[in-house]
């Protein structure tokens, strides 16, 4: 898949220009938006980036959508799903009149090519592992079969955007890198400059009515600071704010603000692969060496909630007790003493995308491990680099987050042996029993009952821990700041609903 890519000086120097010389757009009042990367890719099945999941979700739906402030899973592209007795089978019920951005009606056939085109993406295919068959019966109802009862399957299809398959064949190799109408959103893509810009509009005929901004564009701002230039200079008006602006941001009349916490996780990979890090007390040592309160006050002012576990408590199975590791520097010096480094050593890079909080996290590691006698430098990434480095393993180590989707089975995605091009720790191999991590993940969207899964995902957290390879540092905060003349019923945590502001009148 062919991705976007452009160096971040010239994104940097371009942007304001770029926002100054948008196309003046006629009717209602254009929204401004911007990502702090440019797009990957705009194949839904192709990326779990969650700077393109931000724009992709206003284009493409699943059919049912999990709401991220309650919890609840709401109809979109299907009206209704029923589950067979044995738990085997899921028969989903599709709304007629619902209309791909081409015209054409969604039919049954484009929800199973959907399902069977994502199985074969090692970006999204964890998320249907357990599937055997998806079907057809007739134009509107969709049978989806699998190998075993899967209590998470109706949180893990949220990730499965249905797509026109008669636009995905003509399009061919091409699918992904222009512009699609194969989308059933209440947005449509009807500019695309690679990782410039691009714009969208409300679609007409879409089956919810049509949104009541007419029109969004984006430009892709890496730097923080750059970004939040443009919002208090009106070139904006919804972004996520710095949180060392906070303050100053929260007193201000011009601006309306909010901070919401985040289903996300930041941590610390370690890629056990690489010398020196393959030597377990190294790893031990890098665990209790991470200040998880200097990296919240560096990131976030102190705002973010610091973490024990790479899960939070609200997603269903969640542990709350079990392996930790919490900031103990000399136990962290007693570690390295006993490793086959004992008077330090050089440990490589650690990577991060440039220009956000990671690289702040990086920054505090680097300090941490000095004072342990360990080095290391910091590798600066754009974020498309670092994000097919990470999914590569081509690191040493790595300041990165993902967010889960209310259900523990969202975190297997990242470490699943079979989660290949998604996972960012590679376990299979001869270090570590892998496959006892597999069983416990198969084993825990095996069964329904809420309480066994916990004691089984609490065991696969103990699991990961022990191999000091993926560390919890924080869950961080979404800093909101937005113009006054939009009106935002919710801030989400994670992805905005663009479909549900409005401007005031």
């Amino acid at each position: 898949m062919k991705k976007f890519r452009t160096l971040s000086a010239l994104l940097l120097v371009s942007f304001v220009v770029l926002l100054a010389f948008t196309p003046a757009f006629a009717g209602d009042r254009t929204l401004r938006l911007s990502t702090l990367a440019p797009l990957t890719t705009v194949d839904p099945h192709s990326t779990v980036n969650i700077q393109d999941k931000m724009v992709l979700l206003q284009i493409f739906e699943p059919l049912f959508r999990q709401n991220e402030a309650t919890g609840e899973y709401e109809p979109r592209v299907a009206e209704s799903y029923s589950v067979g007795e044995d738990g085997l089978s899921y028969t989903f019920v599709l709304r007629k009149g619902v209309k791909f951005h081409n015209g054409e009606e969604v039919k049954a056939s484009d929800v199973v090519f959907s399902f069977k085109r994502a199985a074969t993406n090692p970006k999204v295919r964890s998320y249907l592992a357990a599937m055997a068959d998806v079907s057809a019966s007739d134009d509107y109802t969709v049978v989806v079969k699998l190998k075993q009862p899967n209590a998470a399957f109706i949180n893990n299809q949220t990730n499965i955007m249905i797509i026109s398959r008669k636009e995905v064949e003509e399009q061919g190799s091409e699918f992904g890198t222009k512009i699609t109408l194969s989308g059933t959103g209440p947005y449509y893509f009807t500019q695309l400059k690679h990782d410039v810009e691009w714009t969208c509009e409300a679609f007409p005929d879409y089956y919810r009515g049509a949104a009541p901004i007419k029109k969004i564009y984006y430009v892709p701002i890496i730097e923080a600071s750059a970004g939040l230039i443009a919002f208090e200079s009106g070139e904006l008006d919804w972004y996520i704010a710095p949180i060392a602006n906070w303050s100053a941001l929260t007193s201000n009349p011009a601006f309306k603000t909010q901070l919401v916490p985040a289903n996300h996780i930041s941590f610390v990979a370690i890629n056990y692969l690489r010398p020196p890090l393959d030597d377990d007390n190294i790893r031990l040592a890098i665990a209790y060496a991470i200040d998880k309160e200097a990296m919240n006050i560096a990131c976030y002012d102190g705002h973010a909630v610091e973490a024990d576990f790479m899960i939070q408590p609200q997603n269903t199975g969640a542990p709350t007790k079990g392996v930790v590791y919490n900031y103990d520097p000399e136990k962290a010096k007693e570690y390295v003493a006993k490793s086959a480094y004992p008077k330090g050593t050089h440990l490589g890079a650690i990577n991060c995308s440039a220009g956000g909080y990671f690289e702040k996290m990086a920054q505090v590691l680097q300090s941490n491990l000095a004072d342990i006698g360990l080095t290391c430098d910091i590798n600066r990434l754009d974020s498309g680099t670092n994000l097919e480095m990470s999914r590569s393993q081509r690191f040493d180590m790595l300041c990165t987050g993902f967010s889960p989707n209310g259900d523990y089975e969202s975190a297997r995605l990242y470490s699943y042996t079979k989660s290949v091009g998604s996972f960012y720790v590679k376990y299979e191999g001869d270090k570590f029993d892998y496959k006892t991590m597999d069983e416990l993940w198969d084993a825990g969207i095996a069964t329904s009952d809420v309480a066994e899964r916990q004691k089984i995902y609490s065991k696969l957290s103990d699991w990961i821990a022990n191999t000091a390879t993926m560390l919890p540092v924080f869950h961080k905060v979404q800093p909101y700041v937005w113009n006054p003349a939009l009106k935002i019923p919710v801030n989400y945590p994670n992805y905005p609903q663009v479909y549900e502001w409005s401007w005031a009148e």
